[in-house]
């Protein structure tokens, strides 16, 4: 059984939720967003596209007849959302998949870091990057910043400790409802085990909490995403009811 930890010491408004879609966070997060007001929520793939996009065929099952009113939409429910939980929104400008191929860690890690730069005393919460390509990307672009970050501390120095101090900023959250595939997680643990990082399983939020008043506001919040709501299976909607999984990573004593 893997051993779950609460944190010591932690701000409850002091997070920074990267979401890839404009309905991730609060599917995958909702309740620490319910019990951390004043939470920022950036999320990557926010972009608008131009009028003449014609709707893919997931905008087309949820009523847009284009990819411009579906993302004027859904920035607005993400809005909503996100003020029923006391969460203020950023929108990068990136086109989801649907939209464009072509997007790159390498494109997003830039715009992602200009924003953890305005909050530097903030801890970011990343998404494991579970299933979806855009999720993976994501997870891709926070890899290499947190990467680049911790290994130049801990070169600047003959012991890790300013790594460590560093990679007690970055907390990653299970992708949901894609957590509930066989293997992804362990296999992102595993992954992260190979780089020289052991992770654990840490609980931001008091389970006794977490399964009451939090979960009602999450419901609540997660109703403001209509348009996408409806597009979701009965086991999807059933897995974003489930408690929320987030993790820490430390040094591997094996990577020094």
């Amino acid at each position: 059984m893997t051993q779950r930890y609460l944190p010591e010491t932690w701000e409850t408004s002091n997070w920074l939720v990267i979401s890839p879609h404009l309905d991730d966070a609060v599917f995958s997060c909702g309740r620490l967003l319910a019990s951390a007001p004043g939470a920022v929520v950036v999320t990557v793939f926010a972009g608008i596209p131009p009028d003449d996009v014609a709707a893919p065929p997931w905008d087309e099952a949820a009523g847009f007849a284009s990819g411009n009113a579906a993302m004027q939409a859904r920035r607005a429910e993400d809005r909503s959302a996100l003020e029923l939980l006391g969460a203020e929104p950023v929108w990068l400008p990136f086109l989801d998949r649907q939209y464009v191929e072509g997007n790159t860690p390498d494109a997003i890690a830039p715009a992602l870091k200009a924003v953890m730069d305005q909050y530097p005393e903030r801890r970011v919460l990343s998404p494991l990057g579970l299933f979806h390509s855009d999720h993976a990307l994501v997870f891709d672009a926070v890899w290499t910043l947190l990467n680049e970050r911790a290994h130049a501390l801990v070169g600047a120095g003959p012991e890790p400790d300013p790594g460590m101090a560093q990679l007690e900023r970055w907390w990653f959250y299970e992708d949901m409802p894609y957590r509930r595939l066989s293997g992804l997680v362990g296999a992102r643990i595993a992954a992260w085990r190979n780089d020289g990082y052991a992770a654990r399983r840490v609980d931001p939020v008091l389970p006794e909490l977490a399964d009451a008043d939090y979960a009602v506001r999450k419901v609540q919040a997660m109703e403001a995403y209509e348009s996408q709501l409806g597009l979701l299976d009965p086991e999807a909607l059933i897995e974003l009811n489930t408690s929320e999984s987030y993790w820490q990573l430390q040094w591997s004593p094996v990577s020094r």
